[in-house]
């Protein structure tokens, strides 16, 4: 396989699973961008692989040349929805966490719904992700938080 070929299925593969919905994620990515978010983050891939130098391309390993794209296909998205969808670029800084809309099983308060979520630092200043629910049966508003990696 071609380096050419190679990055190109790196791409394809990347934008595949950060695109579509499996078990392990949920896309944080509006399928309205999709498009031109991988065109972006290729074209940012490609010109961070034509900067390498002479031979230390023959050091970047798969794991390293996926990790680098993938910032830039997150750092593309997060451009891309800016400051006029705050809810959106939470969904692309922290994919893995509870979002708008989600249930959650609580035992105290049964099935509840996200209808909200900011992040703030605390005291220890280390950033939280504040999530505020409402209990489908009672209505009841409560919420809970998540330290975030740094």
């Amino acid at each position: 396989m071609s380096d050419e070929d190679k990055q190109n299925s790196l791409v394809e593969v990347g934008c595949a699973f950060w695109f579509n919905d499996s078990q392990q994620v949920r896309s944080p990515f509006p399928e309205t961008i999709q498009s031109e978010v991988k065109r972006r983050a290729q074209e940012e891939f490609e010109k961070w692989l034509e900067n390498l130098e002479e031979g230390s391309s023959e050091e970047v390993d798969d794991d390293e040349m996926v990790s680098v794209f993938e910032g830039f296909l997150f750092g593309e998205g997060l451009k891309l929805v800016g400051k006029d969808n705050p809810d959106q670029a939470l969904s692309l800084h922290f994919p893995f966490m509870p979002r708008i809309g989600d249930l959650v099983s609580d035992e105290t308060r049964g099935e509840s719904r996200v209808v909200e979520r900011r992040v703030e630092a605390k005291e220890d200043n280390k950033p939280y992700m504040i999530v505020v629910l409402e209990a489908v049966k009672s209505k009841e508003t409560w919420q809970t938080e998540f330290v975030l990696p740094n």
